[in-house]
């Protein structure tokens, strides 16, 4: 837990002055914008920089499967539109709840951040807080490098600058190497629908592009294609083991015969060949047919692209609030039906993935979860990265519309398997959460039944040598809580824990249950149990935290080293860019910052994984000669 007397702080003052900071964006650039880049001289690269390393996928010995109908071998890749303009993307969040990113992540293999235009930019970095949120779940992020058609302002000369060598090498391989390796992301998704080169110059840079990654050790980078072509293009899919392909649309099918040409298995075709679904034209649950002819309920045969569907999961809701009415009832309103669709795509409309639904089965209802949580410690707080309220334990510590998807929670595994549930339902809380902005919800409807009723929520792979398994929880009056683990790679539990230590802080109960008596064993997945003694018709029960720690875990703090700001307060008002150093650690969980004034009250203003922040405007109070702003880093003890 946090304990003030052991958390080592970092402090910054701004001293009032008369001119203000400048909000920092994602990276938008042409070719000639990058062609001497460097952190060194982009003011906003740290604001642009992801610290969380891509998280290691495993799979269970026996198939944990919520419907029969589920594989792994296909894999999905999901490139998305994540914000309205790519020139106008705000680094490290923004102070709105119209702010969004895919949170389904166990069913997503990449991420490509699609952006770019002809006028804005064409080179386009992944946002650092959805490198962040896909890399702590195991799913590789793809920049974007946009040569678009000409009727859209395409011009070759951008393809043919791209392609320039000096002493015999791509000097912008190398450039887009350096990027990403910097920004912490894994490679690039070239769309190339301009023209003016062939494959083989293509096939060339991208061998020299990995030839860059791999020789610094950046072994998992990789290059997309796509060149608005249905057919595989074997030399391009052969400069590489991971470069792979965004075929034209309607192309869904079995590829695995291509892997005699590539010189790779059957198997490594699923990560190499992905077929185009136009997920932004079809609607989010209008693609059973690319589902079928790629992943058929009798197995996989190919994998698939996803264009856009953001567009209507989320876009759609949004397009008339963004810039004018992005706090309050109406963005509520419109998140709300965005997570309600996110569900219904990729779980299904029953929001159960144990459910076989015939019409539109989900891509649950093909694709067999991902997880990452394979030892301790680990810990979630079920945030989905946007927030009406910053919680540290239960206690409110700001209260203004946030979003910051560098800061979301590893989601349950399964979304939601709930036995029993009747006319129940499982939903986000915004208004109640115990760290962070969210939690999730049990509401048992009108007639919750009496008796059991086990909700599995993570597949995992723990080797247990002691520890502490603990839940921060509210329950209605008249139930109780078990929790239920597998030790066998099962969806079915086989052990209870019993006598949890129990505290309240918050009006929470933090049960602490000690694991020692599985030492030796794993915990392939952890589930509750919510009993009721009699038919409840008002049950209520709200998830607040889930961590698996160590035995006597007690982590050092890690340094917050070099922080500094170039803001200056303005006479009424002020702004802040925040930048600091760290060492990422394996038990570092987040950074809380804080604005303190010189009367010592505190305020929240914001909480990141990366190494820096941006304040946006506040109020000054009168006459402060100062405001100082404290970094606090978060361990995983929380």
């Amino acid at each position: 837990m946090r304990n003030s007397n052991f958390i080592l702080t970092a402090l910054a003052a701004m001293f009032m002055q008369g001119a203000y900071a400048q909000q920092p964006y994602g990276g938008c650039w042409h070719p000639e914008d990058i062609k001497n880049w460097s952190p060194e001289t982009d003011p906003d690269a740290k604001f642009n920089r992801s610290r969380v390393p891509l998280a290691t996928r495993f799979q269970e010995p026996t198939l944990m499967k919520a419907n029969k109908n589920q594989y792994y071998e296909g894999q999905i890749c999901n490139a998305t539109i994540l914000f309205p303009t790519c020139s106008m993307s705000p680094s490290q969040g923004a102070y709105n709840f119209l702010g969004y990113q895919p949170t389904y992540w166990q069913y997503m293999d990449k991420l490509v951040y699609w952006a770019g235009s002809a006028s804005e930019g064409i080179i386009i970095p992944p946002p650092a807080g959805s490198i962040d949120a896909a890399h702590q779940s195991g799913v590789k992020v793809l920049g974007q490098v946009f040569f678009p058609p000409y009727a859209y302002g395409g011009n070759q000369a951008w393809v043919r600058q791209m392609l320039t060598k000096e002493n015999g090498v791509h000097i912008y391989a190398k450039k887009l190497y350096e990027i990403a390796k910097y920004i912490g992301f894994d490679g690039w998704f070239i769309n190339e629908e301009s023209g003016g080169a062939t494959s083989a110059e293509w096939a060339d840079f991208i061998k020299d592009f990995n030839k860059f990654a791999d020789e610094n050790g950046d072994t998992q980078m990789e290059i997309q294609w796509y060149n608005a072509r249905r057919a595989p293009n074997v030399e391009i899919l052969k400069t590489h083991k991971n470069t792979s392909q965004f075929l034209e649309y309607g192309a869904a099918g079995d590829y695995r015969n291509y892997a005699s040409q590539l010189g790779c298995t059957e198997e490594e075709t699923f990560s190499k060949i992905y077929s185009g679904v136009q997920v932004a034209a079809s609607g989010h649950t209008n693609f059973i047919y690319h589902l079928n002819a790629a992943m058929p309920t009798d197995g996989h045969v190919g994998s698939l692209d996803f264009f856009c569907p953001e567009e209507k999961t989320w876009k759609d809701n949004v397009r008339n609030l963004l810039g004018k009415n992005d706090t309050g009832p109406d963005a509520y309103n419109a998140i709300n039906k965005t997570f309600e669709y996110e569900m219904q795509m990729w779980t299904n409309y029953e929001g159960d993935p144990s459910v076989i639904a015939e019409k539109w089965p989900g891509v649950s209802g093909r694709v067999l979860e991902r997880s990452v949580v394979n030892s301790m410690p680990f810990t979630t707080s079920f945030c989905v990265g946007v927030g009406k309220h910053r919680f540290v334990e239960g206690e409110v510590k700001a209260s203004q519309d946030w979003y910051h998807s560098g800061v979301q929670s590893i989601m349950p595994t399964w979304r939601y398997w709930f036995e029993n549930k009747g006319n129940g339902s499982i939903k986000i809380d915004w208004d109640d959460a115990w760290n962070f902005g969210s939690s999730l919800k049990v509401d048992g409807g009108n007639e919750f039944t009496k008796g059991d009723h086990l909700w599995r929520l993570y597949k995992t792979q723990i080797a247990v040598n002691g520890g502490t398994l603990r839940l921060v929880y509210k329950a209605s009056a008249n139930s109780s809580v078990e929790v239920k683990l597998s030790t066998s790679s099962s969806v079915n539990p086989d052990a209870t824990l019993a006598n949890p230590t129990t505290t309240t802080k918050n009006g929470w109960t933090i049960a602490e249950y000690d694991l020692s008596s599985l030492n030796g064993k794993t915990i392939y997945m952890i589930a509750l149990n919510l009993k009721t003694s009699s038919v409840l018709n008002d049950y209520k029960f709200s998830l607040g935290e889930l961590s698996v720690l160590p035995a006597n875990y007690a982590p050092a703090a890690i340094e917050v080293k070099n922080l500094a700001t170039t803001s200056v307060l303005g006479n009424v008002q002020g702004d802040a860019r925040l930048t600091w150093d760290f060492d990422y650690t394996a038990d570092f969980d987040h950074f809380d910052i804080y604005k303190e004034n010189e009367d010592g009250t505190q305020t929240m203003v914001g909480q990141t994984r990366d190494e820096a922040f941006y304040v946006p405007t506040f109020q000054r109070k009168d006459n402060e000669a100062y405001v100082k702003f404290i970094v606090t880093p978060v361990m995983k003890d929380m």
